[in-house]
């Protein structure tokens, strides 16, 4: 490293270390602060039993890749890849197989071996077939040699990197964190959502108690390369043991990082909940966390993000978690691009008969193909699902009973958006607010006529976009 890089890389270590403060605040801030705890509360919202401790309770375990074949997706929704590789080609571990544009995250191969082919194949949370590459494996998993990482030094770069390392949103939009990054101007607040409110899923739990440190130090290094003067780490309270592991870190570090707990009620991960909870700050319907000088990261994205900037490791592994109705719950690092079948046959699963659901039960969908392979945004598989979610029954008329409009956590009227819905009415639509509808299903799991509330709003955005 030149004498120049080291000076800098000297600069950004003494920022992180004047944000490595003991956090007392002033008497008159700490009664500010409980003054305004108040306009932190969100309205509605349900409580649901967790499942969290059919796979809370071990580490994670890495999957080995053995001579198999990989399917790993070149995107996701209008966001793809142009693939760089071609068949008969010898890829390594992290070696670029897929290049976008300076708004999409590269794709890089999840493992080494030799391409098959560029196919269409069904990835685990895609209700529709995706590009991917497929790629036998070698089972040696010969990772590409790296030069040795320097840390970025400027936003620009930091933006760069992330886009070149294939870094998304692991909370399950899968939005490039480089846009995220490069849209978040002069942010004064970071918040970190690990409050996984979704049933069954535990990755982040095991994460955030397993990465206490590295995830500490990713924080203090992005706050302090972007100017951000407070972070936050948002988790339900449900998750005992994660909070105090990463306050630990914090107090080891000498950092000004903050661990919050959130309320134990879903959907208290939505993206507009977290931040009211965890700043009293509104994030208007249409706007972006960043017109409110907030950047969000989910506590994954964070961890991969970390990853990319201190070893220069390409997104390519996941942590997933396996439950339900299996001999071995629990949760695995799994390459992107592993078929769902092998999983299936380590968690102990049933091989037929079962529902499996991708993700949780409020947000999740069925399993779209036996033969989909997990994707960089593939949360959770519940094996045996129709043995702890209800079975979806006939709807019925409305009975304005107004539950829905209880739970609803943005303060809608779903039942009245249902109404204009069906009548098409776009007008009534934009002035009931859809577009402030978060889909968190709320509404349509309290609705004790089984109205799909939820569907019809998210084909009612479609067409009125349309």
């Amino acid at each position: 490293m030149s004498s120049h890089s080291l000076q800098s890389v000297e600069r950004l270590q003494s920022r992180i270390r004047a944000q490595r403060q003991p956090q007392q605040k002033p008497f008159w801030r700490r009664l500010l602060a409980i003054a305004s705890s108040s306009q932190r509360s969100w309205h509605g919202g349900i409580e649901l039993r967790g499942y969290k401790e059919l796979s809370n309770a071990t580490p994670v375990v890495p999957v080995v890749v053995g001579k198999i074949q990989l399917a790993i997706p070149l995107g996701r929704g209008r966001r793809f890849v142009q693939p760089c590789v071609q068949p008969g080609q010898h890829v390594r571990k992290g070696e670029v197989i897929g290049i976008g544009d300076n708004t999409t995250a590269w794709v890089h191969a999840s493992t080494s071996g030799i391409v098959d082919r560029i196919d269409h194949v069904f990835a685990a949370d895609s209700a529709e077939p995706v590009m991917a590459v497929i790629l036998n494996a070698d089972g040696l998993d010969e990772w590409l040699e790296r030069p040795a990482p320097g840390l970025p030094q400027t936003p620009e770069a930091l933006v760069e990197r992330a886009l070149q390392m294939g870094i998304v949103g692991l909370g399950g939009a899968g939005f490039p964190t480089a846009l995220k990054l490069a849209d978040a101007q002069q942010p004064d607040l970071l918040l970190i959502n690990g409050a996984e409110c979704e049933p069954f899923l535990t990755c982040d739990d095991r994460l955030m108690r397993e990465n206490a440190e590295a995830l500490i130090e990713a924080a203090d290094y992005v706050a302090a390369l972007l100017g951000i003067t407070a972070t936050r780490f948002g988790i339900e309270t449900n998750k005992p043991e994660a909070m105090a592991t990463l306050r630990a870190a914090a107090r080891q570090a000498r950092t000004r990082v903050e661990i919050c707990p959130l309320p134990e009620r879903y959907p208290a991960g939505g993206q507009p909940l977290m931040i009211k909870s965890l700043s009293g700050r509104n994030l208007a319907p249409g706007s972006r966390p960043a017109d409110i000088g907030v950047l969000a990261l989910n506590v994954a994205t964070l961890y991969a993000l970390g990853r990319a900037v201190f070893q220069d490791e390409p997104l390519t592994s996941r942590v997933l978690t396996l439950t339900g109705d299996c001999e071995r719950p629990g949760n695995v690092r799994v390459p992107v691009g592993y078929p769902v079948s092998e999983l299936r046959a380590i968690a102990g699963a049933s091989p037929t008969g079962q529902l499996t659901q991708v993700g949780g039960p409020m947000m999740g969908q069925p399993l779209p193909d036996a033969n989909a392979f997990v994707s960089k945004t593939s949360s959770c598989l519940i094996f045996g699902a129709e043995r702890y979610l209800p079975a979806a029954r006939p709807a019925s008329s409305c009975i304005r009973c107004t539950r829905c409009v209880d739970v609803c956590p943005m303060s809608l009227r779903p039942l009245d958006l249902y109404a204009a819905a069906e009548r098409l009415d776009k007008t009534s639509l934009q002035e009931l607010r859809l577009d402030a509808c978060i889909e968190c299903g709320s509404c349509s799991s309290i609705c004790p006529s089984n109205i799909p509330l939820r569907e019809r709003f998210r084909q009612s955005k479609t067409e009125v976009r349309a």
